[in-house]
């Protein structure tokens, strides 16, 4: 066992780009095997393709079900002797498998519009790839010697009249010299079934057997042609019939009396995985809504008819000039159609559908299922508390803080966002949701996540018992992880919820931890009082001239606050400056949200490596279960908000309760 652990240590340990790197890879396991250890909704694994040699299938688990989806790789040629791969399921395509991984896993990205399918949280493997292809080939070694004998114990049964046989003294038919005798063709080694296309799939078990089997040199038999009658037992040919027969008596036929009327079927590959239609590059979208919805409905079908492997993508060009050649196909292939013209049949086909209004949470605690905290748990239970501890410690910052933003990338709908949800929203992003009337449920989903988000770190805060300097270090790491997401992360929305967490009066108040923090950690305490809060005062403002570079999720705190009827600032001069501002910074949020949803898709498809108990930790579920505990979860928002401010106050003066005090 130490051996095989040891063996398992030196893969794990190869380069983040290689697929054998990560646990979640079983190499060669079949698919029943994948299944089996598929046991709840998210659940996934990639493993390699047994029915096309090279390629890879994600199988997972979503709705009780499972699903197996072939990995699409794209083969580029740009130039002679000169290849590249990336790979997809839809849309977004990556140099490698990982990074195809970590984009879905950490964005919450669907693998399939038409499945929904989500994954989340990797089976990871426990024995090194070789064990598992030694033991899945053991395993295929005794299901074919058991096919084996099955066939043969029933061929021993087969019985052939050969009424060709020439009758007096005459020899036996010429065709009969030299071949093997019937008695000898029906042994074991002679049986052939017929093979199935190259990329016949052992995924789905043993190929049927077929009905026709070739013996000797007799050439294969089409089961869709009917056999030639034989002739009748009364009909033996005479000597002197020999040179007039106009042509060779039939060769008796050999059929398995298993499956005597039965026709072979044969077996498409493609059947065996659940489908995925690529949609076409933005890039490469002609202009105009009707020649939009025919050039996609066209590359559907051509990827539907290539079965997933896209050699029509590949090119011996480089890729700029390949996407020139596409994008000309496409203008020869649709019709132009003039801007403004208006009055064709596709146009006057379109009709504009209503959004809908949403009147319901998204946050469903009744299908919450937690890795953490335990059935019918109670209010910040110190189990779970001391989990979360740990789990924060061995954390870095910057990995923290891309987990935060996959949630609320989520939450917000940037991303992992499905047709339907665009389809009832009436937009492609919750950017654009929160600034129109029907998006009030969203943006009253916002402001509770980062009320919670709030809390939580003061629970971090408060919560810590220990001594002034452990108290201090906390508030040190609070602030690394409120400068890795703005400067690393790019997640205005959880910054900002971080730095009112740091200026609640029981936060404030603490004297001593303060003091602490500016002896021990210096640099920290600086960059918070010089940088960090300047810039969260004029985020405030509406004053976006202190950003620099792309942004994931802005700082939509304020409109939320506007939009929901809450007074955001105050009456006077200054007032309408600052309302002014906050408009103005919401429009260009609205407009921009595209750009957005590409940096959230870009920074959480590499660099980091989900980790499942963390993203469920930042999940709202998550913490109005440990809050609140089960019962309590669902009580009304200000009793809730209520009661816990007083626990908060509680806290703050058992850790503090003369400020006077000295170290």
């Amino acid at each position: 066992m130490d051996s095989l652990k040891k063996e398992l240590e030196e893969e794990l340990k190869l380069n983040t780009e290689d697929i054998r790197s990560h646990a979640w890879y079983h190499g060669q396991l079949q698919r029943e095997g994948a299944e089996e250890l598929l046991q709840r909704d998210g659940d996934f694994l990639v493993r390699d393709s047994l029915s096309c040699s090279g390629d890879y299938v994600l199988s997972c688990r979503w709705k009780e079900q499972p699903m197996h989806f072939k990995i699409i790789r794209i083969v580029l040629r740009p130039k002679q002797g000169y290849s590249r791969e990336r790979f997809q399921f839809e849309n977004d395509q990556f140099d490698n498998i990982p990074a195809l991984v970590r984009f879905h896993v950490g964005g919450r990205r669907p693998i399939s519009q038409a499945s929904g399918a989500i994954i989340f949280h990797p089976i990871t493997r426990s024995l090194p790839l070789r064990v598992i292809s030694e033991r899945q080939a053991a395993k295929s070694r005794v299901e074919k010697n058991k096919r084996r004998s099955f066939s043969s114990t029933h061929m021993e049964t087969l019985q052939v009249s050969n009424n060709l046989l020439r009758s007096g003294s005459q020899p036996a038919n010429l065709e009969t010299v030299g071949r093997p005798s019937l008695q000898s063709a029906q042994s074991d080694s002679n049986l052939r079934p017929a093979v199935l296309p190259s990329c016949a799939s052992q995924d789905s078990g043993p190929a049927p057997m077929s009905q026709m089997y070739r013996t000797g040199s007799d050439p294969l038999i089409s089961p869709g042609s009917a056999p030639s009658p034989r002739p009748s037992g009364g009909s033996a040919l005479r000597g002197s019939d020999g040179q007039l027969h106009p042509r060779a008596p039939p060769k008796p036929l050999r059929v398995s009396m298993l499956f005597p009327t039965t026709p072979r079927i044969e077996v498409d590959p493609a059947s065996f995985y659940d489908e995925l239609v690529p949609q076409i590059p933005v890039s490469m979208l002609p202009k105009g809504h009707t020649a939009r919805l025919r050039a996609e409905e066209k590359w559907s079908s051509r990827a539907r008819i290539t079965e997933t492997s896209f050699s029509f993508l590949e090119s011996q060009r480089d890729e700029e000039r390949g996407r020139t050649q596409d994008r000309t196909w496409y203008k020869r292939e649709q019709p132009m159609l003039e801007e403004g013209s208006g009055g064709t049949d596709g146009d006057r086909d379109w009709t504009f559908e209503r959004p809908q209004t949403e009147t319901m949470s998204c946050f469903r605690l009744d299908a919450f299922r937690s890795l953490l905290l335990p059935d019918n748990n109670r209010p910040l239970e110190q189990s779970v508390l001391h989990a979360l501890k740990e789990l924060f410690t061995r954390t870095d910052a910057t990995a923290t803080a891309l987990h935060l933003l996959s949630v609320d990338c989520q939450v917000a709908r940037v991303t992992g966002v499905t047709t339907e949800q665009k389809r009832i929203m009436g937009v492609d992003s919750g950017l654009e949701l929160i600034t129109l009337p029907h998006g009030s449920q969203l943006r009253k989903d916002l402001l509770e996540r980062h009320h919670l988000i709030v809390l939580g770190i003061a629970v971090d805060v408060l919560g810590c018992t220990g001594s002034v300097n452990q108290r201090a270090s906390v508030l040190h790491k609070v602030i690394l992880l409120a400068q890795a997401l703005r400067d690393t992360a790019h997640d205005l929305y959880a910054f900002s919820a971080i730095m009112k967490a740091l200026e609640l009066p029981q936060v404030v108040r603490l004297e001593m931890t303060w003091r602490v923090l500016r002896r021990n950690h210096t640099e920290s305490a600086v960059m918070f009082e010089k940088n960090l809060k300047p810039f969260m005062k004029s985020l405030n403002e509406g004053d976006d001239s202190m950003m620099s570079g792309p942004i994931a999720l802005p700082h939509i705190v304020p409109v939320l606050k506007l939009m929901e009827g809450e007074d955001v600032v105050e009456n006077s001069e200054s007032g309408c400056q600052i309302l002014y501002n906050i408009l103005q910074s919401s429009r260009k949020t609205a407009i921009n949200a595209d750009q957005c949803q590409q940096h959230a898709h870009t920074l959480l498809s590499v660099g980091w490596e989900p980790i499942p108990e963390l993203l469920e930790a930042f999940r709202t579920e998550f913490a109005l279960r440990l809050f609140w505990g089960q019962s309590g979860a669902e009580a009304p928002k200000k009793e809730r908000y209520e009661k816990f401010e007083k626990i908060l106050t509680v806290l703050s003066n058992k850790l503090e309760p003369n400020q006077t005090s000295e170290l």
